[in-house]
């Protein structure tokens, strides 16, 4: 019997998004000793606010209110506001500032409470990316402001396999994983794992250390996942943390063979990916590629992949357990019509007109949109990264899981080999 989690489409839900403020005065300022306070501030402290507008205070009772209130110099403090369901009272000073006032009115018995009238700022996170507003509909279907107001991401590693990422693009560069154990360009191994001068990934394709997008299609899915945001250039990325791992196994034509793809999984395992991307596939299965997923799975690597562009069953590596298959939805969560299917699909994501980055000369700009499965897939791993910033402890299954039970249920309720 197929499992209903198969028919959701991604969306990032992290449970209830809180905002801490958390604040600190030094010194005691002051005491008071209201024993009938209502739950708040421990007595002898000051919440400071920052920027406020005025005190809001409540008084023990309304007789007492009207006392204090007629007694005040009004030209030291202006009456402002009256809350009267709750019969609160917003007070502000020209001639002291509004700490001063709410310690003023602290010290005072007739007071039940007083606090600054502090500001509170909408959960959601816009980046400055100039194209995120007009140009990512993508990231706002799948609530990313809001999930960047719990976690924008820490540095954990997704391996991209693709056609390899532009090394030099501006919203890539600083965001590439580095091999710590490697020294740069000496011409030795320096750190055994049987690739020479490895580092920032490796180019199985033309066996060498330069895993240089000469296509478009691994840089186009490395922006989706993870491209550097807030940084006012281009777009942004899912998970603003994490570091990409450039794997090129497939060449100039967008060809991936069996041995390359494999020797990348392995690669991205073996050194340090908790994360592998893959944006391809066959409709034939490779035992070669079936066996590097085994071994990422038992190592605790989280495999997400494109289900296919071809209006069938979903191909292969997506279509094996140990993945999460991908397919595609446009930005009004309906199926792209040329996504592949079936009972295989995992999870659905954008994956319609999506800009993201790709080497400058393969368009006039450095961004480009484009379509298909294999923008989908990099939205999932860009979560994921998120997901486990938030709790690093969690197991790859857990992750899937996190993913699988928060998303949404479109299309037929319930399991359908659409969505």
């Amino acid at each position: 019997m197929p499992n209903n989690r198969k028919s959701f489409r991604i969306l990032l839900v992290f449970g209830f998004f809180s905002i801490w403020l958390i604040y600190s005065y030094p010194g005691d300022v002051f005491a008071h000793d209201n024993s009938s306070a209502e739950p708040g501030l421990e007595d002898g402290q000051v919440e400071s606010l920052g920027e406020s507008d005025g005190v809001l205070v409540k008084f023990k009772n309304s007789k007492a209110g009207d006392v204090y209130l007629s007694a005040i110099p009004q030209d030291m403090v202006d009456i402002s506001n009256h809350l009267k369901p709750i019969d609160v009272w917003l007070l502000k000073s020209d001639r002291l500032s509004d700490q001063s006032l709410l310690e003023q009115l602290l010290a005072d018995d007739a007071i039940l409470w007083a606090e600054l009238n502090g500001q509170m700022h909408i959960t959601g996170i816009e980046p400055r990316d100039p194209y995120f507003l007009p140009y990512q509909e993508n990231l706002r279907v799948i609530e990313m402001p809001d999930a960047w107001s719990v976690t924008t991401g820490t540095g954990n590693v997704i391996a991209i396999i693709d056609t390899g990422i532009d090394l030099t693009h501006p919203d890539l560069a600083y965001k590439i994983w580095q091999n710590k154990g490697e020294i740069p360009s000496n011409g030795v191994d320096d750190d055994g794992n049987g690739y020479i001068d490895d580092m920032n990934g490796w180019d199985f394709v033309n066996n060498d250390n330069s895993p240089q997008d000469d296509h478009w299609h691994g840089s186009h899915v490395a922006g989706i996942a993870a491209a550097e945001t807030d940084n006012g250039i281009g777009v942004a990325g899912i998970s603003w943390g994490a570091r990409l791992m450039p794997l090129k196994a497939c060449n100039l034509s967008g060809s991936c063979y069996f041995d390359d793809a494999a020797n990348a999984i392995s690669y991205a395992v073996d050194n340090g990916a908790s994360i592998v991307n893959m944006s391809f596939g066959s409709n034939t299965p490779s035992i070669a590629i079936e066996d590097a997923v085994r071994y990422a799975s038992s190592q605790g690597c989280l495999m997400i992949s494109s289900a296919g562009n071809e209006n069938k069953d979903v191909f292969y590596p997506a279509k094996y357990k140990d993945v999460i298959g991908v397919a595609a939805t446009d930005n009004s969560d309906i199926r792209w019509f040329y996504s592949n299917y079936g009972e295989d699909v995992d999870i659905t994501a954008p994956g319609v007109s999506i800009v993201s980055t790709v080497p400058f000369g393969t368009t006039s700009y450095e961004f480009a949109s484009a379509t298909g499965t294999s923008m989908s897939a990099p939205h999932i791993s860009g979560v994921a990264s998120l997901i486990w910033s938030v709790n690093p402890l969690l197991s790859a299954d857990q992750v899937r899981q996190v993913l699988l039970s928060t998303a949404v249920d479109i299309g037929d309720p319930g399991f359908d080999i659409y969505t």
